[in-house]
């Protein structure tokens, strides 16, 4: 089913239904600047004076399809009483729905809290109609206190990634240069930020920074992720290590933040005194 089609059936169903008061539709398919493809969730919002009525009533998805799989994310077993509730829906036909239930005194603050709002239905007049724009999805200025959890992160998680190599626990490794990767992503798009002016938003995955980066930043970025195999886990660290060094001292240069040179230099000493060398 057509996305189109998708958002005409969940509008026939808000009309109809009391308890709904407010729709909205969010993310990309609310943003002017995105375009189109078949890939694309529908997420919508509906703002309603009963949450759990809402809840327990799930008749909505019958004129959607058959559903292939569903996740409810904010569901405790034994609750009754919700303030927020989401239905992730993967149709068979293809189609995806991300149908969030809210209450109704919620509309101001979640509109405020997420510029790619389009309000699709408005029973009582009173969302308003802000225009949808990623505002609130682009790159934010980093405070000092930013800048050091994400450097302590990076360090701290680099020393775990030595101990997996060391014993031969190459999962272990892999799985803390993961996260040393989503620091340096982190730190990358503080420094297109500054670029920038903090007006873009490059994407949940850092796809985006592709676009603000050197050609030779992001094939080196790229090359940070290994194959599961000792060597290649090694160059991956040191890859890491490198280019985040870079990178940081290029952010800390631009937000006046102390670049720690010295840690830095402590922390890579470290790697072969804090455990026994496989040598």
């Amino acid at each position: 089913m057509m996305n189109e089609r998708v958002l005409e059936r969940l509008r026939e169903f808000v009309s109809r239904d009391d308890n709904v008061r407010v729709f909205v539709l969010n993310g990309s398919l609310a943003n002017p600047d995105v375009q189109r493809d078949c890939y694309q969730d529908v997420d919508v919002t509906c703002f309603v004076e009963d949450v759990n009525a809402f809840i327990e009533d799930r008749s909505w998805m019958g004129p959607l399809g058959d559903v292939l799989i569903m996740q409810t994310p904010d569901e405790v077993p034994g609750h009754v009483d919700y303030e927020r509730f989401a239905f992730l829906v993967q149709f068979a036909a293809g189609h995806r729905v991300d149908l969030t239930v809210r209450p109704l005194e919620a509309v101001a603050a979640t509109l405020a809290a997420d510029s790619l709002s389009l309000v699709l239905i408005d029973k009582d007049d009173i969302a308003g109609q802000p225009v949808p724009s990623d505002d609130t999805y682009r790159i934010k200025r980093p405070t000092r206190f930013d800048y050091e959890q994400c450097w302590n992160e990076f360090w701290w998680v680099s020393l775990y990634v030595v101990k997996g190599i060391n014993r031969k626990q190459l999962l272990y490794a892999y799985d803390h240069l993961t996260i040393m990767r989503t620091m340096l992503r982190q730190m990358l798009s503080f420094e297109v930020g500054f670029q920038t002016g903090f007006t873009v938003n490059v994407g949940k995955s850092g796809d985006g920074l592709s676009q603000h980066v050197s050609r030779e930043c992001w094939e080196a970025y790229l090359d940070t992720y290994p194959v599961i195999e000792t060597t290649s886990l090694e160059s991956a660290h040191r890859q890491l290590i490198d280019l985040f060094e870079q990178v940081s001292r290029r952010v800390a240069d631009q937000s006046g933040i102390p670049f720690q040179e010295a840690e830095a230099r402590r922390i890579r000493d470290a790697y072969s005194t804090l455990w026994c060398q496989r040598d």
